[in-house]
């Protein structure tokens, strides 16, 4: 079976644009996020920082964790 994104070189059709061709390894990263002067932001934003040395695959508990971090800070902030 392929993939979604598997597809010829202009076979996206007539609206579509040109397909890029950044490798991954080429893609940018975003410079070091500015600090909120929130401290569980700043601290769940900070995990961030090394993520990408680490497999995609592992990017989802990651992001996983930011969001259970940040949703914690949140319910803390209503009592």
């Amino acid at each position: 079976m392929s993939e979604l994104n598997d597809h010829p070189e202009g076979a996206g059709g007539p609206q579509s644009p040109e397909p890029q061709s950044v490798e991954p390894h080429d893609a940018p990263w975003p410079d070091d996020a500015a600090p909120t002067g929130d401290a569980a932001v700043d601290s769940a934003v900070e995990q961030l920082a090394g993520i990408s040395s680490v497999p995609v695959a592992e990017h989802s508990g990651i992001y996983a964790e930011i969001h259970d971090s940040l949703l914690a800070a949140l319910d803390a902030d209503e009592r």
